[in-house]
């Protein structure tokens, strides 16, 4: 019979390579009658492969179905070099790996059948091995080319450590304890330990397999002299390797938490370090001694000692001698001692969160502010960000989503030019999810042919609402309607447009409804798949659908768009990069729509520097901008000192392009991003002390401030302002946060960080003095909730099936003083419509409560403020009343809606209230039907604070904005000579 083991020839040709002769050459075949006996019957691994065979193509098959369709999506957007940089270093690595880790293992294999030819043959583990017809060698090598399968993916998976450590670039600046530049603990250290720690698996594994093939403990323990110089030295390798971890360790140290600070401490250099280079020495010595028991006689009494005196350091080492050290010697005097390496920690950490070019200034704002230094700042008065974002996408997806098919997915927040002024906006685009299609129209062709994308923006002012409570909107409606232009409003890619469809077909494309019927398009980008008939096979195996080849009316131009959710996209193009969870819409200056994605570059690797969650290093770098209509991405890097993302650029130079590059009617709409600015000010609240006793102390550490938002305190949110920074005259577009010490609720910081491209990411910190003492965001919280005529007014809202919703406190800082605002929302049981009905505003010894912030500005500094026309706008909900702006200027409305600073008496109510009916009576004799709205809306409030300034005695039963009736004088508190209210509301 045959033999048939595919590796049989293999071992048998390298056998006749290796050197025969001496006592140890394999006895001649025994001879019958001069004939050679044949050799023995062997199993067939045809019949294995053979049954392997259809999970094997069925495997392969799908890897190509795979590899040929994400080639063809890289190709449409002109990014197949990306694509292969990644699959050539991928599957390079695979082969590397599977290749290397079975060459080395049938070497020793080969060698150890040619040593001892016998191997277990006569042996039980060689006799089960016969008895199902295969030999022992081949078994072993069989599993190796499984194990170097595990061996080749495990290596694969580091084609980016691979990358970034062949293009890596320097830091500028050294650890304090080996003086290597950062980028050797960035780039080199970690390909190192996956080196290492692959190498130990290889030669364990060959080992194991070179023991099974002498029969070690299976035939014995007596090994003759060439099989124990063999496994000899395979063994004098393993222990090069267990010096090069011991090396490997010592740099490690630098990420040590065992001292006071992260990073490596005074236990860690002066006692485990010198630990590990002495058990590198002692390790050393042990290979030469287990190597000289080959050579030499008695050389194993050597070899014993010298591994009981390594097992007794590398005891010492990881447990007595630096636990005593901390304990004893560290823990008494640890100021003392650990101050150096605090001073490290304070420094790199700084450095890794990119905190060591922080501005601190000075900042002494003034108690007091006035109409005067109001009006110096009135760009900033203006630009008061009223609208909290998670009431408004609500409001936005009740009244502008229009069809139960579209949908707002987030509130963006950014700044546009009107009439040569910037002004802040909040802006969201609607996005068409055909899940919400009714369950008839749920259909395959509308799915994937005529319900394709989204349509528009809507876009408001933050600081203007109208009389009903809602956003006063800059952009609205299908089609869009605005001042702000959207010439291309189809939006083919978003944040949860997640279906892939082919557009451009024979089926028309809705475009958006339109009076009894639809208005349709078609796609006319060319950045799809383009659907031939070969594409239509790769997708319709791809996606399980065999609708892609029976459909008509796709064409040979139909275009494919596959991954149109943006952040999607950008993940599997650039999966090594981090990426912000805010992407936000942008309408360029041609009306086209863009989004706007920030990614970071991350690490765990930067020596000394404490780790927030899973990384210790952070830089925003890129700025990915994705056309909302065609789906190109551009990558701009935003930072080009990051030497993380300069290795990235060496290794993608088609992807990457320069910040310059960028369009400037693109570059005036970039940000600094909240996730990051989140991560530096949660780091920067600790690490602005650079003193190690003060840090050692805990002295002055800051407090993340909390605010009221829907009734519960929450961690209060970095919001965008848009602003002139203390001391400057311009505009700028920046990020705040206001800060409190961690055991009292005063306001003692607020970091801020700019936006605008000339200076993007600067950053500041406003330090009040010493002696000063403001309030913080949880104080006015206090302040309002301590204010009567606030308080009741807020119980009585929420008493009449209805809800208040608290806004973000935003603490402005105004002309050298604080202006604290906050929005309140009223939404009803069933509406689900936020609306926002009051505006509180205070300052250091005042809080107000209006209609609209023009008007608690009145409240708090007389009319003269609007004597700007944008504030007067404010007042006048966006002009759609001046002439309630001018009844609250000439003292016959106030200002508050109810008698202003919640003291007036019953007495002052009433008759507030007599004055306000017969105002609303002579405006119906004249027919002005608005100022008898404005009146009966005024006469309301006063008797609903009538009730709260009664004790409850009256009971008001009344539906907001209609007649309102009173309870019966008799059961009223009213005083002697006083007019019941009945009086003022028949």
């Amino acid at each position: 019979m045959r033999n048939n083991d595919p590796f049989a020839d293999l071992i048998r040709s390298l056998e006749d390579n290796l050197q025969r002769g001496g006592d140890d050459d394999p006895p001649p075949p025994a001879e019958e009658g001069g004939r050679r006996q044949p050799p023995r019957p062997q199993g067939n691994p045809r019949r294995v492969l053979w049954f392997l065979l259809p999970f094997l193509v069925l495997i392969l098959f799908n890897r190509a179905i795979s590899f040929y369709s994400d080639w063809a999506w890289y190709e449409s957007l002109e990014l197949s070099s990306v694509f292969f940089t990644r699959i050539y270093a991928n599957f390079g690595l695979f082969a590397a790996g599977a290749v290397i880790f079975w060459v080395f293992l049938a070497v020793n294999v080969i060698i150890a059948r040619r040593i001892e030819p016998g191997g277990l043959d006569n042996t039980p583990v060689g006799q089960i091995v016969q008895a199902f017809g295969g030999r022992i060698t081949s078994v072993v090598l069989w599993v190796g080319a499984l194990f170097a399968f595990f061996m080749g993916l495990s290596l694969s998976a580091q084609w980016e450590n691979l990358l970034l450590f062949l293009n890596q670039t320097s830091f500028g600046t050294a650890d304090p304890i080996f003086n290597r530049d950062v980028s050797f603990f960035m780039f080199t250290l970690p390909i190192w330990q996956i080196a290492r720690n692959w190498l130990v698996t290889t030669l364990v594994l060959s080992l194991l397999a070179t023991g099974l093939v002498y029969g070690v403990g299976i035939r014995g323990w007596s090994m003759r002299k060439p099989v124990l110089t063999h496994l000899g030295v395979l063994g004098v390798a393993f222990l090069l390797l267990v010096a090069w971890q011991y090396r490997l360790d010592a740099f490690q140290l630098l990420y040590s938490a065992r001292g006071a600070t992260f990073g490596a401490g005074y236990t860690d250099v002066r006692a485990q370090l010198p630990i590990y280079n002495i058990l590198f020495v002692v390790t050393l010595i042990t290979a030469a001694a287990v190597m000289a028991t080959v050579f030499l006689r008695q050389a194993w009494r050597i070899m014993v000692g010298v591994l009981v005196v390594w097992g007794v350091i590398a005891f010492l080492a990881g447990n007595i001698y630096p636990g005593f050290v901390q304990r004893f010697q560290v823990t008494p005097n640890e100021l003392t001692l650990e101050s150096p390496y605090i001073e490290h920690n304070i420094r790199m950490t700084r450095e890794a969160y990119d905190l060591d070019q922080v501005q601190v200034i000075p900042y002494e704002p003034s108690a007091r502010l006035t109409a005067a230094t109001l009006l110096e700042e009135v760009e900033t008065v203006r630009n008061v960000r009223l609208w909290d974002y998670r009431p408004m996408l609500q409001t936005y997806n009740q009244i502008q989503a229009l069809r139960q098919y579209y949908t707002f997915h987030d509130i963006d927040i950014d700044r546009y030019e009107f009439d040569g002024e910037v002004r802040q906006v909040m802006l969201s685009a609607r996005e068409l999810v055909p899940d919400r299609l009714n369950e008839e129209a749920q259909t395959w062709v509308n799915r994937r042919l005529v319900y394709t994308h989204g349509y528009g923006v809507a876009a408001s002012p933050v600081a203007q609402v109208t009389r009903d409570g809602l956003p006063d909107f800059l952009l609205k409606d299908l089609p869009p309607d605005g001042i702000i232009e959207n010439s291309i409003p189809q939006i083919y890619y978003g944040e949860v447009t997640n279906d892939w469809v082919v557009g451009r077909t024979s089926e028309p494309e809705f475009d958006y409804p339109r009076g009894e019927g639809n208005v349709t398009t078609q796609f006319g980008a060319d950045t799809g798949i383009p659907m031939s008939f070969a594409n239509r096979v790769l997708f319709a195996i791809r996606f399980g659908d065999i609708n892609l080849l029976l459909n008509q009316d796709l064409q040979p131009d139909s275009q494919l768009l596959w991954r149109r959710n943006i952040v999607e996209r950008v993940q599997e193009v650039a999966p090594f990069l981090r990426f912000d969870q805010d992407p936000y819409i942008v309408i360029a200056d041609d009306g086209k729509l863009y989004w706007f994605h920030d990614a970071y570059t991350v690490s765990n690797r930067y020596p000394y520097s404490t780790p927030m969650g899973t990384i210790n290093y952070i830089r925003n770098s890129v700025k990915i901008v994705t056309d909302a209509y065609d789906g190109t991405m551009r990558f701009f890097v935003v930072d080009d000192e990051d030497p993380v993302i300069g290795a990235y650029q060496q290794i993608f130079p088609d992807l990457f392009e320069p910040m310059d590059s960028m369009p400037e009617n693109l570059r005036r709409h970039i940000r600094y991003p909240t996730d990051i600015f989140t991560i530096q000010a949660e780091i920067y609240r600790t690490y602005h002390m650079t003193s190690p006793t003060l840090f050692y102390n805990r002295e002055d550490i800051w407090a993340w401030p909390e605010e009221i938002f829907d009734n519960r305190a929450v961690r209060m949110e970095p919001y965008y302002v848009l602003m002139p920074l203390p001391e400057e005259e311009n505009l700028g577009f920046v990020q705040i946060l206001p800060f409190t010490p961690a055991n009292r609720e005063n306001m003692l910081a607020w970091m801020a960080v700019r936006s605008d491209p000339e200076r993007y990411g600067e950053q500041l910190v406003y330090r009040f003095g010493p002696d000063s003492l403001y309030f913080g965001p949880q104080q006015v919280e206090a302040r309002i909730n301590q204010d009567t005529t606030i308080s009741s007014q807020l119980a009585l809202w929420n008493q009449q099936g209805s809800s208040v919703i608290r806004g973000n406190l935003l603490v402005i800082p105004i002309a050298g003083a604080l202006l604290y605002v906050e929005p309140l929302y009223l939404q009803a049981a069933t509406g689900r419509i936020p609306e926002l009905q009051r505006v509180i505003v205070a300052t250091a010894d005042q809080v107000v409560m209006a209609e609209n912030l023009g008007l608690a500005l009145v409240a708090l500094f007389g009319g003269d403020v609007l004597d700007d026309p944008e504030l007067a706008l404010l007042a006048s909900f966006g002009g759609e009343d001046e002439e309630f702006v001018e009844a609250v200027l000439s003292g016959e409305v106030p200002a508050t809606g109810p008698v202003a600073g919640g003291d007036a008496s019953m007495a002052d109510l009433i008759q507030q209230a007599n004055e306000q009916f017969v105002r609303a009576q002579e405006a119906i004799m004249q027919g002005d039907w608005a100022g008898y709205g404005r009146e009966i809306q005024a006469l309301e409030l006063t008797l609903e604070q009538l009730v709260t300034t009664s004790g409850g005695e009256l009971e008001l039963d009344a539906a907001p904005g209609l007649d309102v009736e009173s309870a019966p004088a008799g059961e009223s508190d009213v005083e002697a000579g006083e007019e019941p209210v009945e009086e003022a509301t028949e």
